[in-house]
């Protein structure tokens, strides 16, 4: 990541927003962080967002204001989500076509909010969505580790190798080259997902792989939404030597906890009535669940 902080920065990292804008200010508040000129701050600390920041709240369009203003002031960083590359994945060949572009973004009902709200801005949507496809996949520092589903070694490695951290060209040639390493990377990092091929393709010319949800952290602490898709157990290799990782995207439920000794999933159902929560990380210290914040 190049907006690294400094060593004794505080990581604030704030799971999945869904357009909640008066849970995440609130959550800010509650922080201690502070708006001046637009942008909410707090001295010494960095809020960073595991994606999925639009679709299924009301208020996607403040919520990406609001985050974009303190990205740009060095205040918070994010990565993407899976909402955001469903977005992506559909309007990136549109941005120079105001209506296409507005066609694209409404395939997903929930998106239909955003063109509503940039009803006569359609422009600083198109910028809001160029600004989206610069914030990256991961972040890989050496205190703090970040995806929105999945942190996996092999995965993270094969997005490196091929120069891929960010949704540029590049990055969507490959995660639409279904099947790929690029798109199988890319979708167990952003999506969660993992894919089970048939034995012998040349018997299903319609049908290449079944995809599913993976449960990959090590500790089985809380429970998932029953309203979402429930992931099936999968092994991941992450070594307990490493830096920590924040994770979103499961809608869990119960007392925010931590997975493992350096795993910690933010997302607790905000978008199904559930609270938006954060945990409070100092670079250094193990992770405790007395850190969570809600």
């Amino acid at each position: 990541m190049t907006s690294t902080q400094s060593q004794n920065t505080t990581y604030d990292i704030i799971g999945d927003v869904h357009g909640q804008q008066e849970k995440l200010i609130t959550l800010l508040q509650k922080l201690g962080y502070k708006k001046e000129k637009n942008v909410w701050k707090q001295n010494g600390h960095q809020a960073v967002f595991v994606g999925d920041l639009i679709d299924k709240g009301p208020k996607a369009a403040k919520v990406l204001k609001t985050v974009k203003a303190m990205v740009e002031a060095g205040s918070a960083v994010m990565v993407v989500g899976n909402h955001e590359l469903n977005w992506i994945q559909d309007a990136a060949d549109h941005t120079s076509d105001i209506l296409a572009f507005m066609d694209a973004t409404e395939k997903h009902h929930s998106r239909r909010q955003l063109t509503e709200a940039f009803k006569y801005q359609i422009e600083e949507l198109i910028e809001i969505f160029n600004w989206l496809r610069n914030q990256p996949m991961y972040i890989d520092q050496p205190d703090l580790r970040v995806v929105h589903a999945c942190w996996d070694e092999e995965a993270i490695a094969t997005m490196k190798t091929a120069g891929i951290e960010r949704l540029d060209q590049i990055a969507l040639a490959g995660y639409r080259d279904t099947y790929s390493k690029i798109y199988l990377a890319i979708d167990r990092v952003v999506a969660g997902c993992a894919h089970q091929f048939p034995s012998k393709l040349a018997d299903n010319p319609n049908f290449r792989s079944t995809r599913f949800r993976i449960k990959w952290w090590p500790e089985d602490r809380v429970s998932i939404n029953p309203i979402e898709i429930q992931p099936a157990p999968a092994k991941v290799q992450l070594p307990k030597d490493q830096p920590p990782v924040f994770f979103g995207h499961y809608a869990m439920v119960g007392t925010p906890d931590i997975l493992g000794s350096n795993v910690a999933g933010l997302d607790y159902s905000a978008a199904y009535g559930g609270q938006l929560v954060a945990y409070r990380h100092e670079p250094g210290q193990p992770l405790d669940r007395a850190h969570f914040v809600t």
